[in-house]
């Protein structure tokens, strides 16, 4: 990639590059043992590094997964984990993915202030096979508390 000789928007030539600024994907990829003290030999580095699963969506294998192992095995030795299973991602009710800058995701803490955080659980992880995704609605959360409702109702009579 070429270094800008001005600014895109308003042409102005004189731009530099923050030295202060690190890359998020490559610092997140440090996560794994940075968290545990990295560089220092530390007791819970010792202990939790490395861990056995590591579970994460697929959207993000490239960007942070893979950066996690490859700095993981530069600074550590060894790979951060040994397994990687994949989740799907949360849909909105069209299919799109979720996101902050298409303004279409649903606030997770709105919903469980609605419904109930074992609603909106039973949502998401019901009738979706692992690793698939998952399309969302309010439709699909709210049978969902009136069933957890009934089956806390038996559980108090016993």
């Amino acid at each position: 990639m070429e270094t800008p000789i001005n600014c895109e928007k308003c042409k102005n030539k004189d731009i530099y590059q923050d030295p202060d600024v690190l890359d998020t994907w490559f610092s997140s990829g440090l996560w794994t043992h940075s968290t545990l003290g990295w560089p220092n030999n530390t007791q819970d580095l010792n202990k939790f590094y490395p861990s056995t699963v590591m579970e994460t969506g697929y959207d993000i294998l490239f960007f942070w997964v893979a950066r996690m192992i490859m700095l993981g095995i530069e600074n550590m030795g060894k790979a951060p984990f040994s397994h990687i299973y994949l989740h799907g991602l949360i849909l909105d009710p069209s299919g799109l993915k979720m996101s902050k800058s298409k303004g279409n995701v649903m606030n997770p803490l709105d919903l469980i202030d609605e419904y109930g955080a074992d609603a909106l659980r039973f949502a998401i992880t019901t009738g979706i096979t692992p690793g698939n995704n998952q399309r969302i609605d309010e439709r699909k959360i709210e049978p969902g508390k009136g069933i957890l409702q009934k089956k806390y109702g038996m559980l108090q009579d016993l």
